[in-house]
């Protein structure tokens, strides 16, 4: 029996927050405990007596005004409009008496006093805000100001029943929403509001880049909540507001409350998926339950949909709690007692408490009770007080999986999940567990839908599979827990008999066989100690007796792990005996990166798209705001914006409220909003879901949890769910025909088809009338504009029945079409559509076996079965068996006959251009390449074919807005994306060069795009990291006085090399033991080098290498041999590793890797040649936030992670040194983690070097002597030296070292530039900023004009290159 639980004394003022805030109506992520826990560890503080006295005089007068004004509105309500006159008069009357309250309070309850000011003159300028259109402006009514700085603004507004409702008029925005718009207005310098009616007080944080939270209170209820009214005046005093130390502030408490929220989405991510494993493991026990009773296993053949069940049963839970914490549900005393999941938690628990945890195994109320609940919403019910529509859709679809609802034949369900499963699994979305703090019990009206959507998107990398041997399930890091067969364990216990090695061993094939958990896994130490613990434990007979199953021998031999063996959600012993379901990684977990991405970024990427197809004229006609206009209802409502990676549908919602918002502006304009504005914004939700969205994903699991998404935002208690199976579809965006004449043509690119196609589109000559393609797509396309429609509401069931039959019929009628498409995509897949003779032949072949396909009399598709069976087949491991093509013009008719769509938004999936191969298989690498990026080659990264598809399927004049990786406008990736895009007429109007993501849950940068194919007027808003430009390139960067981008220079070739890729750890060694074996054997000095990386380079003061290398060069394995120490070491350390072997049997590594195994991974035969007559060498670390070469000896090797110059002049070291090339490479070469990453091809192969002379010479001796003089003596790096030179806060005079380094790289910027013939640019070298690093250089002014004339000679010499030979001399 489990001890009841008892309250630590820690946990009391955790309550003691957790009581008023549940008294609050909250919103985003408003205060969290553990922040105010920080600040008030013994609770919220009582008011001062002087407060509570001045609130309890002005109070009564108020209620007075209030209880006055509620009463004409009530009469008003009751009788005719002429009465409507009275609720007028009353207003004058209450105003007063509010703004006398509000005063009051401001000034003496929460003791603002003299500081309580009107918002006038300057101040209300800077924070006056517009609606969208600028015909609409709100200032703050007052505001706390003290010696020039803003606490807080306050807003004052007349009597509303709710701060979040749509206030009447032109703007669709409510009074908080009005705030949020202060607050951020582009010179706002105060992130904290008030908005207040005199009843209704809203405490608002908009912080940049955060999401909105804001806290709503009733002032009548000051008396009776006191806690709420402490809170206020506590957390809105001068002290909290502009007193004491910063990080005591509010709004750094609000940051702190950000980020908690992203830890509890975190935390929710890893339990429910301990939930899900959970699930899965008890349908597995009640399996062999009834497999024992009933003699036949209830779970389908296919494990894998079995984890889909259990993803659904969890989306199924979330989704009634959601609906439930929002009133969205029936909240009759009957569905109480027997429907829904509200208070379940609270009843088992209750039990827990009572009986013991165990005895929740007997019974299985809750599953039943969610088995009742989703066979409600699926078919309707009407009893007594309870009426519940029909809500359709696949979420609550028995059909979807009939085994969770198979009976016996005594009529007992097959398949029953005890209570005490469905305790931990309730608990697992309930209730947030994050590192540090206390157990959190969670509020769904605290959890946006993006973040629910996030939480399931974590599941979406794994799958089920049946044991077929013993597994045990390891200790882990939560969430990224492995499973290790006992075999594997017992065979690596022989080999290694202590536990510290059997750990480090244990580890190491956990690595090997599970990567994504390489940077995941529990220290070697702790899980030694847990070996260690587990030899003997008190209650390890009891745990495993559960798992064994009677089997003593199984018993026997768990009994050395149990230490090592995680527990589930019960406190079980993690072990899968043969047959058992066990969760496990898909083969794309591995290439996986699930971000949260925050609602914040998805509606700003939203907005900035959607903007100017909204307002015509708008954004991309004038920059004037007052001059745009809004589109009339009905051509919003024809607006088609997708998202074709849509994943959970983040952006989807995000573009569903943001055009909501503009419909209801239309209907107020236009006289059509008659509801309450809580009634109309649903109604607007509701139609731009029907009518406006779209979405693709490969993967069908996020299709169910895209379509949850856009449900849930789009709820209506007495409607079924909006209808949107024809609207949110299952397929490879990348793979499918865009365009009916590849299906006519029967090839993927139908100019090169010779002859007439069987379908000819234009004059419907059809060798078939089935598919008359032309007459398909229009009477489809009609179809779906009838599915588009709201589902009725005078007979929405029926009315949702008949859009799932039309859908069916549509899938019907087409399906032969879809399948000739099939044919089309895996003909030319095979090849990897590359053109020529193959590729014709293929798609001749497939003529002739459509054509048997389609006779009228004995069709045959065998054959065409065939080929779309072994074309779409992946020919490496994914998560799919067959990959599912997306065939736009046949799926999405409506869309592509109208030339496509207006918008498409969202964040593709990122995957780097040398895993692509592994990852979906060559064939389809080149398919990217040939048929998508027009035969580009290069490793490109997976996100430019998202780009490229992208662009194909916007409309002429449609919108464009992306995440990406900052890759996006770097290297190939850019060459094969955004520059073929822009020549094809795309404009870039906004973007994001390179941000850090805005959430802690991930460290990447990540890039912006918006544009359009349409025009874009002179006049308009063009925006480059926030400030407004002529022009953005394709770097993302503002297009300077010279366009376009460099080319590589003949004259630069064969000087700049990456350094060699070792592979193998086993290469390396200590200098300790390299001296040993030098003196065992002084041959040996003939194959181990100093081994120098980029960390040894910036870090040591001598730019020594920390390690050496065995290096056998291009030599046999017969002349390694000779050198037998280090070869000895290669056998052992490195041959096993390279030589490792696939499942298939194959090596797992490419060729010659395995088969050369003593030789590096990429050797750098041309480098070796070219540094072969030097004693020294510059070299430069690839990643570096210093970009600064040095000198360094010439015999060792050079790692991956330097670039190697075949130069050692003083003059060459000056120029590299320079300004001028530190601006071109950080402009030019790339980067992923903030600091630029040198890339020899686009840098130093594109810069034009000036001709060398004596001035350069000496001035690059005077840095390589000085510099390194300084460096030695005071034993500091070239980062660190580099830091100090850079350091604003290191005046001049300070430090005679940083004085004298900042007046040689002057002095040598100076003869740089003097080398071109540019002295007439003056270079203000002082402290700048680019690219978000600050340091000492030339000014911005001659940054932009040095570079573009460092362009202007690239492109002179690039064009005289070909009339006459490269000139050898630069330096």
């Amino acid at each position: 029996m489990s001890p009841t639980r008892r309250r630590s004394p820690a946990s009391e003022p955790a309550r003691m927050h957790r009581a008023w805030l549940a008294l609050v109506d909250a919103d985003g992520p408003f205060l969290a405990p553990p922040a105010l826990r920080r600040i008030y560890p013994d609770g919220i503080p009582a008011s001062a007596p002087r407060a509570r006295e001045a609130l309890r005089d002005a109070k009564p007068a108020f209620d007075r005004a209030w209880d006055a004004y509620q009463q004409a509105r009530e009469v008003a309500g009751r009788s005719a409009a002429a009465d409507a006159a009275a609720v007028a008069d009353a207003l004058p009357a209450y105003r007063e008496a509010r703004d006398t309250w509000v005063g009051t309070v401001l000034r003496d309850v929460l003791g603002w006093g003299e500081y309580s000011n009107p918002a006038t003159g300057a101040l209300s300028a800077a924070y006056a805000a517009a609606s969208p259109d600028g015909r609409e402006q709100v200032t703050p009514t007052s505001a706390l100001a003290v010696e020039g700085r803003v606490g807080a603004l306050v807003l004052v507004i007349d009597p509303v029943d709710d701060l979040r409702e749509i206030l009447p008029g032109s703007w669709a925005a409510s009074p908080i929403d009005r705030m949020e718009s202060m607050l951020r207005a582009p010179d706002s310098a105060c992130t904290i509001g008030v908005v207040t009616d005199g009843r209704w007080w809203a405490l608002v944080s908009a912080a940049p880049g955060t999401m909105l939270a804001s806290g709503i209170v009733d002032a009548l209820t000051w008396v009776e909540e006191p806690e709420t009214r402490d809170a206020l005046i506590e957390l809105l005093s001068i002290r909290r507001l502009l007193g004491g130390e910063e990080k005591d502030r509010l709004p750094s408490l609000f940051a702190e409350s950000v980020l908690a929220a992203e830890e509890i989405t975190e935390a929710l991510g890893v339990q429910v998926r301990r939930a899900v494993e959970l699930l899965v493991a008890a349908f597995s026990e009640a399996g062999r339950a009834t497999v024992r009773h009933e003699g036949a296993d209830p779970l389908p053949d296919d494990a894998g949909e079995v984890y889909d069940a259990a993803v659904t049963v969890m989306m199924r839970v979330v989704f009634l709690l959601f609906a439930e914490e929002r009133d969205l549900l029936p909240g009759t005393a009957l569905f109480q007692r027997g429907y829904g999941m509200a208070g379940v938690l609270e009843a088992l628990e209750e039990r827990e408490r009572a009986e013991g945890e165990e005895s929740l195994e007997n019974t299985a109320r809750a599953w039943h009770r969610l088995l009742a609940t989703s066979r409600a919403l699926a078919e309707g019910a009407n009893f007594e007080d309870t009426r519940l529509p029909a809500y359709g859709g696949s979420l609550f679809d028995a059909s979807r999986f009939p085994f969770l609802t198979a009976t016996t034949a005594r009529g007992t369900l097959t398949i029953s999940i005890p209570d005490r499963v469905m305790l931990h699994v309730l608990r697992a979305v309930q209730v947030a567990r994050t590192a540090g703090h206390e157990a959190r019990r969670i509020s769904f009206r605290d959890i946006d839908v993006e973040q629910i959507g996030y939480v399931y998107e974590g599941l979406l990398g794994y799958t089920c599979r049946r044991a077929d041997e013993t597994i045990l399930g390891l200790i882990g890091k939560e969430g990224n827990e492995p499973e290790v067969p006992l075999r594997v364990l017992d065979d690596l216990a022989e080999e290694h008999t202590d536990d510290a090695s059997l750990a480090a061993a244990i580890l190491a094939w956990v690595k090997a066989d599970q990567p994504s958990l390489e940077k995941k896994l529990v220290s070697s130490s702790k899980l030694a100690k847990a070996l260690a613990a587990g030899d003997a434990p008190e209650d390890a007979e009891r745990a495993l007796i559960q798992v064994s199953r009677g089997d003593q021998a199984l018993r026997a031999s768990l009994k050395p792990w149990i230490g090592a063996i995680r527990h589930d959600l019960r406190g079980r012993p993690t072990v899968f005996q043969p047959g058992d379901l066990i969760v496990v990684e898909t083969p794309s977990r591995k290439n996986a990166g699930a971000h949260y991405t925050p609602r914040s970024l998805a509606e700003d990427v939203v907005i900035h798209a959607l903007e100017p197809l909204v307002y015509q004229p708008g954004p991309y006609q004038t920059s004037e705001r007052s001059r745009w206009r809004l589109l009339p209802a009905g051509e919003l409502l024809q607006l088609k914006v997708a998202d074709i990676a849509c994943g959970s549908g983040a952006f989807l919602v995000a573009a569903a409220r943001y055009l909501a918002e503009r419909l209801v502006e239309a209907w107020q304009e236009e006289g059509l909003a008659e509801e309450s504005p809580a009634a109309l914004r649903h109604r607007a939700l509701r139609e731009v879901v029907a009518s406006c969205l779209y979405g693709v994903d490969i993967n069908p699991m996020a299709i169910e949890m895209c379509k949850l998404s856009l449900w849930l935002v789009s709820l209506d208690p007495d409607l079924p769910f909006s209808f949107v199976d024809h609207k949110v579809r299952v397929g490879n965006s990348l793979l499918g025909v865009t365009d009916l004449r590849q299906v006519e043509r029967l090839h993927i690119t139908p100019a090169q088809a010779d002859g007439q196609g069987l379908f000819d589109i234009d004059d419907g000559a059809h060798a078939v009338d089935g598919l008359a393609l032309a007459d398909l797509a229009k009477d489809t396309e009609t179809e779906l504009r009838l599915l588009s429609e709201p589902v009725s509401e005078n007979d929405p069931q029926r009315s949702t029945r008949a859009k799932a039959k039309c859908l069916a019929r549509i899938d019907d009628r087409t399906a032969l079409a879809r399948r000739v498409a099939d044919g089309v995509i895996a003909a030319g897949l095979e090849l990897g559509g590359g053109p020529g003779r193959r590729l014709n032949e293929a798609y001749e072949d497939l003529m002739v076996v459509v054509e048997r396909c389609l006779r009228v009399e004995k069709p045959d598709g065998a054959m065409l079965n065939a080929i779309i069976e072994r074309g779409l087949s992946p020919t490496v491991a994914t998560d799919y068996q067959r990959w599912t093509c997306l065939h736009w013009p046949l799926v999405f008719p409506d869309v592509m006959n109208r030339g496509g769509f207006d918008a498409i938004v969202g964040n593709p999936p990122f995957l780097g251009g040398q895993k692509l191969t592994g990852a979906m298989g060559q064939n389809v690498r080149d398919w990217y390449v040939n048929v998508i990026g027009d035969g580009a080659k290069g490793p490109a990264d997976l996100v430019v074919y998202f780009f490229l598809r992208t662009f194909t399927l916007l409309r002429p004049t449609g919108m464009l807005g992306l995440i990406a990786t900052n890759s996006a406008a770097q290297g190939r990736t850019r060459e094969v994306g955004l520059d073929r895009m822009t020549e094809r007429g795309f404009t870039i109007t906004r973007a994001i060069r390179s941000e850090s993501w805005p959430a802690d849950s991930a460290h990447l940068e990540y890039s912006a795009v918006w544009g359009t194919k349409g025009e874009v007027n002179a006049q308009s808003e063009i925006v480059c990291d926030g400030v407004l430009v002529r022009r953005i390139s394709t770097l993302l960067d503002p297009v300077g006085r010279v366009e376009g981008n460099p080319e590589r220079l003949t004259e630069n070739a064969d000087v700049a090399f990456q350094g060699c890729i070792v592979l193998g750890k086993g290469f390396i060694l200590d200098p300790d033991e390299a001296v040993a074996w030098i003196e065992k054997d002084p041959r040996n000095v003939e194959v181990l080098f100093p081994y120098l990386n980029g960390k040894d380079l910036n870090s040591h003061p001598d730019c020594s290498a920390s390690r050496w290398v065995i290096d056998f060069n291009d030599w046999s394995e017969e002349r390694a041999t000779g050198y037998a120490i280090p070869y000895e070491r290669l056998v052992h350390a490195v041959k096993p590793v390279r030589q490792r072997k696939k499942a298939d049997g194959f090596y797992a590594l490419r060729k010659p890797l395995p088969e050369r195994w003593w030789q590096y991974g990429e050797k750098r035969p041309a480098m070796r040649r070219a540094i072969a007559g030097l004693d020294d060498v510059l070299v430069i670390a690839r990643v570096s936030g210093t970009v600064m070469p040095a000198r360094v000896p010439c015999n060792q090797v050079f790692d991956d992670k330097l670039v190697v110059f075949a130069k050692n002049s003083y003059a060459t070291q000056a120029i590299l040194s320079s300004s001028l090339h530190q601006c071109w490479a950080i402009k030019y070469g790339t980067t992923r983690t903030g600091d630029p990453t040198y890339t020899p091809t686009t840098v130093f192969e594109t810069f034009p070097r000036p001709e060398s002379s004596e001035a350069l010479d000496a001035i690059g001796r005077t840095l390589d002597t000085e510099r390194r003089e300084i460096m030695l003596r005071r034993s500091l790096g070239l980062t660190r030296l580099y830091n100090l030179v850079n350091d604003p806060g290191l005046a001049r005079d300070t430090d005679l070292d940083v004085d004298r380094m900042r007046e040689i790289h002057r002095e040598l910027d100076r003869i740089v530039a003097a080398a071109y013939g540019w002295d007439d640019i003056p270079l203000d070298h002082g402290f700048h900023t680019y690219r978000k690093t600050t340091r000492w250089t030339i000014s911005p002014t001659a940054r932009v004009e040095l570079l573009d004339r460092l362009l202007e000679e690239n492109h002179r010499r690039a064009a005289e290159s070909a009339s006459r030979p490269a000139r050898r001399n630069r330096a």
